[in-house]
């Protein structure tokens, strides 16, 4: 009796080893799995660098709680409100928020200090608008490089993302479509979605959706008016008197 008779004598007759068809059906099932993982890990880089890194502008590297100047009652409240939900954000709250308001009135100051906050952390931290956005989707189109699933699991892992400028331009259904799947993706990973736009509230519904009205304001999320008038425009008001 040789050493493979003997070691089968020793296996229980329940036992029924594997053939040779069966063993190798599992090695190239387990070949498909390492390589659709090492496929999905370079779509997921690929999309990372398609879309950037944390977006926030040379002129909002510099925002920070201790530089957003206060000059009304209304405007310390909705910082104290921002503030509140920063706080809930960095003790596990997923709710995201929204900043409605013109142009001019810290909306961006707001949401990139928020950013810095975090980048400080080692968080990862998108600040993008919805003309970039589409933009980023439209190249994944041309290019074997990313695919618009793999940009839309990179954007639902993000920690922090903020989208802007949210009804500045009219979106097709497509762009509503995405902008919904992104919103959906981030829900389900528990993770807040930031959104800056100048619309009021039926017409941002209308444009996102109930539903993802709903989640962005699920479990701590705010909706922020910033009803006052630009400060840029009474800086330069200032500067001109």
């Amino acid at each position: 009796m040789n050493a493979f008779q003997r070691l089968q004598a020793r296996v229980p007759a329940h036992i029924k080893p594997y053939t040779a068809e069966q063993m190798a059906a599992i090695r190239q099932q387990e070949a498909e799995k390492t390589a659709s993982k090492i496929r999905n890990e370079h779509l997921a880089a690929m999309a990372a660098k398609a879309v950037g890194r944390s977006g926030i502008r040379k002129k909002h590297i510099h925002c920070r709680f201790e530089n957003y100047y206060t000059h009304t009652p209304q405007q310390r409240q909705i910082f104290a409100e921002v503030r509140r939900w920063f706080d809930g954000f960095l003790s596990g709250k997923s709710g995201g928020f929204i900043f409605a308001g013109t142009s001019g009135t810290g909306k961006n100051h707001l949401a990139c200090a928020m950013g810095n906050e975090l980048l400080s952390q080692k968080r990862s931290v998108l600040v993008i608008t919805v003309a970039e956005l589409m933009s980023k989707f439209h190249e994944s189109y041309s290019t074997k490089n990313t695919t618009e699933a793999a940009i839309i699991r990179y954007l639902s892992g993000v920690h922090y993302l903020v989208i802007d400028e949210v009804g500045r331009q009219r979106m097709s259904v497509n762009e509503q479509v995405l902008l919904g799947r992104i919103i959906d993706g981030r829900y389900q990973n528990e993770l807040p979605t930031g959104i800056l736009t100048n619309l009021e509230q039926d017409d941002l519904i209308a444009v996102l959706g109930d539903a993802s009205v709903d989640r962005i304001m699920e479990d701590g999320g705010a909706w922020l008016s910033f009803n006052w008038a630009s400060f840029r425009r009474n800086k330069y008001m200032e500067k001109a008197a």
